[in-house]
């Protein structure tokens, strides 16, 4: 026999037994092979078993099979359904079984286990490949795990034990699949698997990947696009359809193929599918990147506050970041994406002329220490002086060049710039917060904290800055309360208040003839008459009726005050403008509208609480005031320029040299509030003619408004009339000989302290001012 004359050669090769028989060293030999075959077998099975013991590890009982639990993302959604964001330890979002299309659930089956349906967790045909062409003959023709063995990877993950990692992990996790498939039917092993996959860039799931690249739920996949997730699985990063589009393409024609083999398509399909561009809908939401980034971290505060006090129905506590929590906001997905438009559109249009400005005016010159601190502040800086640079040698690396990926307003990109530069750059960058509710119910329509972020991850919506003369209505309304009407004339004149250290506050253009009625004064944001109505009604009482209307910081009591000094949130005036709006009803603003659970149990609902703080008729006088802001006053761009319709109230703002613009403005259904400016103070136009309210900050609003009424929403926000009469049809002055000077088109106001108005004081400076004005 064969196995005969093998023994035979091998006894003779190697001088085996040279003093016995043939038959004898036959015999021999097979004793030894028989005797090593059975020590082989009863180690494996002492393997198997230390391994069944838990020697390398606890394995699964049913109990903890049947009560599976994945880590899932709590998500956020829009008023209308779109998600906005997600808080993960593992981006995983769970799909349902029905919502899993068939050509899906095909494309796995034929790529990853052609034989799913004929297993029972371990496939022999794969493990004999894998025993003989993988590990003897080191062909490396795949792993040979089904997929139920796949999921068990993904479940329980894998360890390192050293030389035997890999068959410890191996066994385990067939050890589990079998487990699995006689716990879980084959549609339900399926779904634990979709749901457990990764495709790379942090991203768990079908229901996720799918989002991620397609912009879409996977039950709207087509078929192509469900070949080309399947195809990621073997390789995430490596055939990540938006970085490696050729790889991702060659991969999904390779499971097409598989399909066409296992029969789940035709040929002509195949040829068809084939030939098609990978069309993407990428769409990254993660921690700090996307759509609504400010939004979920001042969500992400609220949510972690109102979790400290909630338990299960086990008694443990919620987890943001694992048990599938379901956020339902007031934001609406549109006018969250018009807010954020109109936002960088403004931020294109002047960065450049900040970036003219502050060098024609020698900003880097002057501002020597405030650059340095900045440099000795940078995280570049501070990572050279822990590895142990001196000042200078820091210095001198910092003025390297280097691709650096920066941020800009027209897009983040990699460039070719020192970390030095970078710093300068970011320093100048202009910064904008934006904010709208609806004033009915306090629901917040949008909210944009910044331009970026991932860059810079301080919120200007909740960030307190000096705020100008849109703080001027509530001394306007305090004097309505105090018997002032819209129409009584109060005499222009300066005035020194000793008793505050002789302190005199000035017009913008200098002027202190005739008489403005209340009507007036606030259009043209008169300084002297606002703060005579301050000190007439008295500080205090000011303070108190701006702490009624929702402002909790901190106010100087001081008269200054009247002009603005305080620094204050947009978010607090927000609430002020809101209850102008709303009557004299003053509500707390409403982000989160509802909370459900994982199996769609709603655990918190939002209420309106509706308070009542101003008599109805004052809040009306005081919104026909500033409707004559919009319409001769200080915002009238708003319709000679952008040609807003429908009734507008509103309030323009610019703090002292022009280092905060702000615009708030509001209709019976909406109120939308703007801040723009710089971090740092030093860093302004040198001028009103750009650093003004009505020019930096008010074009946002505009555009948003224009782009909302557009839309199919402005019916609800847009081109409203406000329910009430305006019976204020006194003139503004009483000095006929005023009107021309005082209602030009871009009306100048300021609510400096004894600022005089500069001049362009260059030739540069003029040119630049004309091509802007063409603009």
């Amino acid at each position: 026999m064969i196995w005969q004359k093998v023994l035979h050669n091998i006894a003779n090769k190697y001088n085996i037994f040279a003093q016995k028989s043939t038959k004898a060293k036959i015999k021999s030999i097979g004793i030894i092979f028989l005797s090593l075959g059975a020590l082989c077998l009863l180690l494996l099975i002492g393997f198997y078993f230390c391994v069944v013991g838990g020697l390398f590890g606890k394995i699964p009982n049913d109990i903890d099979l049947q009560n599976l639990k994945n880590y899932q993302a709590s998500e956020i959604y829009s008023s209308d359904g779109v998600i906005l964001g997600r808080y993960f330890v593992e981006n995983r979002s769970e799909a349902k079984f029905e919502d899993i299309p068939k050509e899906l659930i095909n494309a796995l089956v034929a790529t990853e286990d052609s034989r799913f349906y004929l297993h029972t967790g371990v496939d022999s045909r794969s493990l004999m490949r894998v025993l003989f062409k993988s590990i003897i003959l080191r062909q490396g023709k795949g792993g040979g795990s089904t997929l139920s063995q796949q999921l068990a990877k993904n479940i329980y993950g894998r360890k390192k034990y050293g030389f035997l990692t890999m068959p410890v992990n191996k066994v385990r996790e067939a050890i589990i699949a079998n487990k699995l498939e006689k716990l879980y039917t084959k549609n339900e092993i399926l779904l634990l698997y979709l749901n457990t996959v990764s495709f790379g860039e942090e991203t768990y799931g079908i229901k996720t990947g799918s989002q991620r690249f397609f912009g879409k739920d996977p039950k709207y996949l087509k078929l192509e696009e469900s070949a080309v997730l399947i195809g990621m699985l073997k390789a995430p990063f490596l055939y990540n359809p938006h970085k490696k589009p050729l790889r991702s393409t060659q991969r999904r024609n390779v499971v097409l193929y598989q399909m066409l083999q296992n029969k789940f398509i035709t040929e002509k399909k195949y040829k068809e599918l084939i030939k098609k561009d990978i069309i993407l809908n990428y769409k990254k939401i993660d921690n700090i990147n996307g759509s609504t980034a400010y939004l979920r971290e001042k969500l992400r505060l609220e949510l972690e506050e109102w979790i400290k006090d909630k338990k299960k129905p086990d008694g443990s506590e919620y987890n943001l970041y694992t048990d599938g929590l379901k956020i339902l906001t007031s934001i609406h997905s549109k006018t969250q994406k018009y807010a954020e438009q109109a936002c960088m559109e403004q931020l294109r249009a002047m960065q450049p002329l900040l970036n003219i400005d502050l060098r024609i005016n020698g900003f880097y010159k002057k501002n020597q220490k405030l650059i340095g601190q900045e440099i000795k502040n940078s995280y570049r800086y501070q990572q050279l002086k822990n590895e142990g640079y001196e000042h200078a040698d820091i210095i001198n690396e910092l003025v390297k060049k280097d691709s650096i990926y920066m941020y800009s307003h027209w897009g983040s990109k990699e460039r070719y710039m020192s970390p030095m530069d970078s710093i300068y750059e970011s320093l100048i960058t202009l910064k904008m917060a934006f904010m709208a509710v609806n004033p009915k119910n306090g629901d917040v329509l949008a909210w944009v904290g910044g331009p970026d972020y991932k860059t810079f991850q301080y919120d200007h919506v909740t960030a307190k800055r000096q705020v100008g003369s849109i703080f001027k209505p509530i001394v306007y309304l305090e004097a309505l309360q105090n018997g002032r009407q819209a129409c009584d004339f109060v005499p222009n004149q300066k005035v020194t208040y000793t008793q505050y250290d002789n302190w005199t506050p000035e017009n913008a253009d200098h002027n202190y003839e005739g008489k403005y009625s209340l009507k007036g004064a606030l259009a043209n944001s008169v300084n002297t008459i606002t703060v005579k109505l301050a000190m007439e009604a008295g500080v205090e009482k000011v303070i108190n009726l701006a702490e009624k209307l929702g402002i909790e910081s901190e106010m100087p009591k001081q008269p200054s005050l009247a002009l603005g000094s305080a620094d204050i949130s947009l978010y607090e005036m927000m609430k002020v403008y809101a209850c102008f709006a709303n009557d004299g009803t003053k509500t707390d603003f409403n982000i989160i509208k509802s909370i459900t659970d994982v199996k769609g149990k709603v655990l918190f609902k939002s209420k309106t609480e509706l308070e009542k703080v101003i008599d109805t008729e004052f809040c009306h006088s005081l919104t026909n005031m500033l409707k004559s802001v919009v319409e001769n006053g200080t915002a009238n761009n708003l319709r000679s320029v952008y040609n807003l319709g429908g009734d507008i109230a509103g309030k323009t703002g610019t703090t002292q040299d022009q280092r905060d613009a702000w615009f708030i403005g509001y209709n019976s259904n909406i109120v939308a509030g703007v801040w723009v400016g710089a971090d740092k103070p030093q860093v302004h136009f040198s001028d009103l003619n750009y650093g003004q309210g009505a020019i930096l900050a008010m074009p946002i609003w505009a555009k948003f408004y224009q782009k909302l009424s557009a839309s199919a929403l402005g019916v609800n926000y847009t081109n409203q009339e406000f329910p009430f009469e305006d019976d204020q049809n006194c003139e503004l002055y009483s000095n006929g000989n005023l009107i021309d000077r005082l209602f030009r088109k871009s009306e100048i106001e300021s609510d400096e302290i004894g600022i005089k108005k500069d001049s362009l004081k260059t030739k540069k400076k003029r040119k630049w001012l004309k091509l802007f004005q063409k603009k």
